[in-house]
């Protein structure tokens, strides 16, 4: 099961499979050196003596490192798992609430629900409870007689009809 779902890049994932394998290497060559002389034999029998002792005793304080070490990374790894998905549940849509909860929940009148509505620029002023005390459009509304005159049409529109290829009506193109 893989813990951490993130994509790498290509050069990044070479870089830690090589760091990897460095480390996993010298591990082992740390190994080898400090128990090929406890297994080195001696008179054909391995020597087995205090020193040995003292050795395994080293070893087994490692691994239990290296026990509570997994423990706590893997603990860590779940409890950020965990906690990504219930902020991933805090990130959901808001629910969508009408022009009735909108006026109740910012305590608007019907004037200022109606300018909030209009496009253009505007300026909203918040009471100390957070609440909308007025608003100020920054948008003039033009009468008819202010608007500009409709383009007229023209009089002799170019116009290009091109037949579709399965079309049977067509005639052929001569020049």
């Amino acid at each position: 099961m893989k813990i951490i779902r993130t994509r790498q890049r290509p050069i990044l994932v070479v870089i830690d499979v090589i760091l990897t394998v460095v480390a996993w290497v010298g591990l082992l060559l740390l190994l080898m050196r400090g128990l090929w002389p406890l297994l080195e034999t001696h008179a054909g029998a391995p020597r087995i003596d205090s020193s040995a002792f003292d050795a395994l005793g080293t070893l087994q304080i490692y691994l239990w490192i290296a026990v509570v070490n997994a423990v706590i990374l893997i603990a860590w790894a779940r409890y950020q798992q965990r906690k990504s998905r219930s902020f991933a549940q805090r990130r959901l849509p808001s629910p969508v609430i009408d022009d009735a909860g909108l006026s109740k929940s910012f305590k608007l009148c019907d004037d200022s629900l109606q300018k909030l509505r209009t496009p253009g620029v505007m300026t909203i002023h918040n009471d100390q409870e957070g609440d909308i005390s007025h608003v100020v459009t920054h948008f003039w509304p033009m009468t008819q007689a202010q608007l500009p005159s409709p383009l007229a049409p023209l009089e002799h529109p170019r116009v290009i009809f091109l037949h579709a290829e399965d079309d049977d009506n067509r005639e052929p193109l001569t020049r």
